[in-house]
């Protein structure tokens, strides 16, 4: 892994695993801080931890640790690709190709952060809920 990477590598396990912060990702990833410490002075993240994530996430191993291609595996490299059923999704799809790479993955990381945002909101309302169900019986 090259060094000038890391910040970014490490940046893409904190958003796969959402985790706050290094020390929270450390104990996501079954390590400690001071290993994350370790992996900073060394400039790299350990393969093997990279591979593991990219395995039980289903994540490409080429966007987890280059930030190229597509975020899960299966995703690039369709048979067909899919066909855009409504007018708002042909609109979408053909200003989409229109673009550059990288403006396409900016793109499809703020999809991807909103997509995780709306996961968030949904679980905090199934709190409040769960919550306000237990008031309710005390």
């Amino acid at each position: 892994m090259r060094e000038n990477s890391l910040e970014q590598i490490l940046g893409r396990l904190l958003q796969v695993l959402s985790a706050k912060n290094e020390s929270e990702l450390a104990r996501r990833l079954g390590t400690s801080s001071s290993n994350v410490s370790t992996w900073r002075k060394r400039g790299s993240v350990p393969l093997a931890i990279c591979e593991q994530v990219a395995r039980e996430r289903g994540l490409s191993l080429d966007w987890l640790l280059y930030g190229e291609g597509a975020m899960h595996r299966g995703e690039a490299g369709q048979a067909a690709p899919i066909a855009a059923e409504t007018p708002r999704e042909q609109a979408l799809l053909a200003l989409w190709r229109e673009l550059d790479e990288d403006a396409q993955r900016e793109i499809q990381r703020a999809a991807e952060e909103k997509k995780r945002l709306n996961t968030l909101e949904q679980r905090v309302s199934e709190l409040e809920a769960v919550v306000a169900a237990g008031k309710r019986l005390a």
